[in-house]
């Protein structure tokens, strides 16, 4: 084990640097199992948000070192995709309380720095509880990576938290340049340090020191993907300088730039941060229209920020609790070894057996107490797992009468009206001077323009969701068949669309988005139109956005007939939901749906 730890903290210590492609030929040194976990995290690493294999903890790795690599990876891998996801916090930990336990230094300080990689993605921005960490790995630092990434810590969370005890000024940059010279000018550690004094340099309102050293970062990185963003931080930022210098046509030109570099797989927090400053900017060029819209679409995706946030605290707390509960059982076990050892001395062989025959009682009792207690558990769970399943049997059978009336409705349109409007069309064909007749002429016109809608009614009859379809993968059948026309260009964006939901429920919405989107095809005279389907727990958000003429809706005829906004409005409420329209004449709409699931 001891020659393994020399060979990993080498590779540690080549990752902690970035230099990614000299860490995985390291790893051909090390035995399968070691190797394969080395490299997939040396790929994680530096592919970040655009890797995209999924992976899965490897509970079945026998050596307890690659378990620990496999545990990085997942959980870096976890914070690139799914930045909400408690998952990444959790597996540090583990592999940062693994090199406690085993006095494995270089391992301990990469846990170290990943638990601070997680709150650096402002999950726990304000949580005074990584000081603690903090502390540690300045305890431990060595080198001057260490001493990199100790110091980038302590800036982020100064510069991010107003309310925590850390000096930083100037004196604190001198000592970082110093330390920064120990650097080649290739250095992946350049950009990072570039883009983060500019920060502080903003703080100063030192807008043009700020704004070379974000040109600085911007134009160091090429095509690094682990430094992507880097440059989305950097844009972000150089474009709310132009906004402080009254520059907002500059201002936007940076965020449309900054919008390039977002992450993928956090669409929802990337678009919020770039909503969030095309508003201000819109509203400083005299668009307040265009900014409230931009405002309101933020908040929207903020209210999914700030749960998965807070879920997130609740989560970390749980797992320092139990970290801290683990320790003090390590210190306990050793405190009652020792006992234990002097007791044996010093104890009679009779009171050593009757402690073991009271032990053995009480933990017999406590057993069977916990043996019936589980079997009430289980009983009450079979219970709830019938009444489940009898209610999901009962809303398959609704869903499915619902769809066979419509094929039986469709059929009967295709098989008997159809039938026999096309017989009526035959008879009008041979009906002697038709054209001479435009009475007859319009006649025949309008059967035919009947005879058209009836067969366009029949073959629309598998447009629902069926049960082996899902809500989204219907949407984005529908959203294709739209676009496939050319009239209308239909895009459908999703975030945490994960398991299914009911039938019925599934069913409701997609007959509501479908109504929707039909509105907006007879009536708004879009060319574009956006379908934005968001899941995170019991909670799914949608927004359909066109870019069309917009709408009063006070001024709508309400005693028209079909479903409408009104009865859609009615059916999202009866879903316990809320239903939001946005709409600007000349601008086009917006429809915000909220519904618990």
């Amino acid at each position: 084990m001891k020659s393994e730890y020399a060979g990993l903290s080498e590779f540690l210590i080549q990752i902690k640097n970035f230099n990614y492609h000299d860490s995985k030929i390291l790893a051909q040194n090390f035995d399968f199992e070691l190797e394969r976990e080395a490299i997939l995290l040396a790929n994680v690493l530096s592919e970040v948000e655009l890797y995209h294999i999924e992976l899965n903890l490897n509970n079945n790795i026998q050596n307890p070192l690659a378990l620990c690599l496999n545990k990085l990876a997942f959980g870096y891998n976890s914070l690139y995709t799914r930045p909400y996801d408690t998952q990444s916090f959790k597996v540090f930990n583990d592999v940062y309380v693994f090199a406690k336990e085993n006095n494995f230094q270089e391992l301990e300080k990469f846990a170290l720095i990943s638990i601070l990689e997680v709150y650096s993605f402002e999950l726990l921005q304000t949580n005074e509880e990584m000081l603690l960490y903090l502390e540690r790995l300045k305890n431990i630092k060595k080198d001057n990576a260490d001493e990199y990434h100790y110091k980038m810590n302590l800036l982020h969370f100064s510069l991010r938290d107003i309310f925590l005890d850390i000096k930083v000024d100037d004196n604190f940059f001198l000592k970082f340049d110093s330390l920064m010279t120990n650097f080649s000018a290739s250095h992946k550690f350049w950009p990072n340090y570039h883009s983060s004094k500019a920060v502080y340099q903003e703080t100063k309102k030192q807008y043009a020191k700020a704004e070379e050293n974000y040109f600085n970062a911007i134009n160091f990185i090429k095509n690094e993907k682990f430094l992507r963003y880097i440059k989305f931080r950097s844009f972000i930022r150089i474009a709310e300088i132009k906004k402080k210098l009254i520059k907002p046509r500059l201002a936007l030109r940076y965020i449309d730039s900054a919008s390039i570099y977002k992450n993928q797989m956090d669409s929802v927090r990337s678009n919020y941060y770039l909503n969030y400053y095309y508003s201000s900017a819109y509203a400083m060029l005299g668009d307040y229209e265009l900014g409230y819209r931009k405002f309101r679409k933020a908040d929207s995706l903020k209210t999914f920020i700030d749960y998965e946030r807070n879920a997130n605290e609740i989560s970390a707390l749980n797992i320092k609790y139990q970290t801290a509960e683990k320790e003090k059982q390590i210190l306990e076990e050793k405190q009652r070894a020792q006992t234990n050892r002097n007791w044996l001395i010093v104890a009679t062989l009779a009171l050593v057996f009757g402690a073991g025959i009271a032990i053995l009682v009480q933990k017999n009792t406590t057993k069977k107490r916990k043996l019936a207690e589980q079997e009430t558990l289980l009983k009450q769970e079979r219970v709830d797992n019938l009444l489940k399943q009898q209610e999901l049997v009962s809303v398959d059978a609704m869903i499915e009468g619902q769809e066979k009336e419509r094929q039986r409705v469709a059929n009967e349109l295709h098989d008997d009206l159809g039938s026999l409007m096309a017989t009526i069309k035959l008879h009008f064909s041979n009906v002697k001077g038709k054209d001479k007749d435009s009475a007859l002429k319009q006649a025949q016109s309008l059967l035919e323009e009947a005879y058209q809608k009836v067969r366009g009614i029949a073959h629309s009859k598998n447009s629902g969701v069926m049960s082996s379809q899902g809500l989204l993968p219907a949407v984005k059948k529908m959203a294709q068949v739209i676009s496939e026309t050319n009239a209308l260009e239909v895009s459908v964006e999703d975030f945490g669309m994960g398991e299914r939901m009911e039938n019925s429920l599934e069913l409701s919405l997609f007959r509501t988005i479908q109504e929707l989107v039909a509105n907006a095809i007879k009536h708004a005279e879009a060319t574009k139109l956006n379908i934005q389907i968001s899941q995170y727990d019991d909670n799914l958000n949608i927004i359909i956005e066109d870019n069309g003429k917009g709408f009063n809706r006070s001024k709508l005829d309400k005693s028209k007939t079909g479903m409408g906004l009104t009865n859609i409005e009615k059916r999202i409420e009866h879903l316990e939901g809320n239903f939001t329209i946005d709409s600007v004449l000349g601008k086009g709409t917006s429809i915000i749906i909220d519904i618990p699931v």
